[in-house]
């Protein structure tokens, strides 16, 4: 069936043909209306545009890499962890958490807690790492000294 569509619109233009002139007539005339399609596209609209989703932080994509499988849900194996560990008292989800300590962060990090395996600087540098432990204390600040949990 294509064949044959294509064979009836190449026996259609044969029979037609452009003098040099008009040639660049029908050129121009299709650049301006390609042209007016392009700046109709870019006009701002009249309706709101909502917002985009914010960009995930340094620290939040080395979060989403390391800890996420573990952390970032109720149904995580360390999420559960800390669940039985602090039986309610604190978000057992790690970002949701306002307590932690860019220090403790490091420490758990490169000591691992429990069942939490350790990371070495070769999984996650220090300046990752650092980024990591601002992305979880956000309101903390470096002065605070890491506190042992109960």
């Amino acid at each position: 069936m294509s064949s044959l569509l294509a064979a009836r619109v190449r026996d259609a233009a044969k029979g037609f043909q452009l003098r040099p002139g008009r040639a660049v007539a029908a050129c121009a005339a299709l650049a301006v209306t390609l042209g007016g399609c392009a700046l109709q596209w870019t006009r701002p609209s009249s309706q709101t545009v909502p917002a985009a989703e914010p960009v995930r932080s340094a620290g939040g994509k080395i979060f989403d890499k390391w800890c996420s499988d573990c952390h970032s849900t109720a149904e995580g194996p360390g999420s559960q962890a800390l669940q039985r560990k602090y039986r309610g008292a604190v978000p057992a989800i790690l970002e949701q958490r306002s307590d932690l300590r860019p220090g403790y962060v490091k420490l758990a990090v490169r000591r691992g807690v429990s069942f939490m395996p350790s990371f070495r600087k070769t999984e996650i540098s220090d300046d990752d790492l650092a980024l990591l432990a601002a992305y979880l204390a956000p309101s903390q600040g470096e002065t605070h000294q890491a506190t042992k949990r109960p």
